[in-house]
């Protein structure tokens, strides 16, 4: 099973990314510890991406998706599965790692948009757009590109991890025989965000 996620800051992206590798036996590909690793070990990516922070600039999106291109690889070679989490952060970046898929034949089956309207949560995403100058879309422009491939999977976010978790898990768990065997063309978006009640939620966290 291959999955993108798509999520602010703040809505669990990484809590639950981490949970899905790991039910699923499947490597999570989070973009920021790649690039912290390559630092750390001084690989040619990794002495680009010091280069622009000793500038006190942001890493390129060639460089980012470098790193994607070799740990999609990676997953592909280790049997196929993945959680791709941190990227994509802009359209740009969307129909790049698609191209990137297409050509490994790695292109998700489920793009999972963690749905996250607090007003909390999109203070800090605008605040942190502002504070490092980003020009990153936010998870609701990008999300519908993936809803007209048939891919997106929508989740309320504003609950405990614990809660969020288990409804994505169900929900994957139900899908995995059709992503398996059902053409591509034939996929619907699906939109859980109503089901909280079914999974027993409380609340927000």
């Amino acid at each position: 099973m291959r999955i993108l996620m798509i999520a602010p800051p703040g809505a669990g992206k990484g809590t639950q990314g981490a949970l899905i590798a790991a039910h699923f036996n499947i490597p999570h590909i989070a973009t920021g510890e790649l690039l912290r690793d390559h630092v750390a070990r001084q690989t040619a990516l990794g002495r680009a991406v010091q280069e622009y922070l000793d500038r006190g600039e942001l890493v390129p999106d060639r460089i980012v998706l470098d790193m994607t291109r070799e740990a999609i690889l990676a997953a592909k070679a280790a049997g196929g599965g993945y959680v791709l989490d941190g990227i994509p952060r802009n359209m740009q970046q969307a129909r790049a790692t698609y191209e990137i898929g297409l050509e490994l034949g790695m292109t998700a089956d489920v793009a999972l948009y963690l749905q996250a309207d607090d007003a909390e949560l999109m203070r800090r995403l605008l605040a942190r757009a502002a504070l490092e100058h980003r020009c990153d879309d936010t998870a609701e422009v990008i999300a519908p590109w993936y809803r007209e491939r048939g891919i997106l999977v929508s989740v309320d976010a504003m609950r405990s991890a614990h809660e969020v978790g288990r409804e994505i898990l169900v929900a994957l768990e139900a899908m995995r025989p059709f992503l398996e065997n059902g053409p591509a063309q034939d996929r619907l978006p699906l939109d859980l965000t109503s089901l909280g009640e079914a999974f027993g939620a409380t609340g927000s966290a």
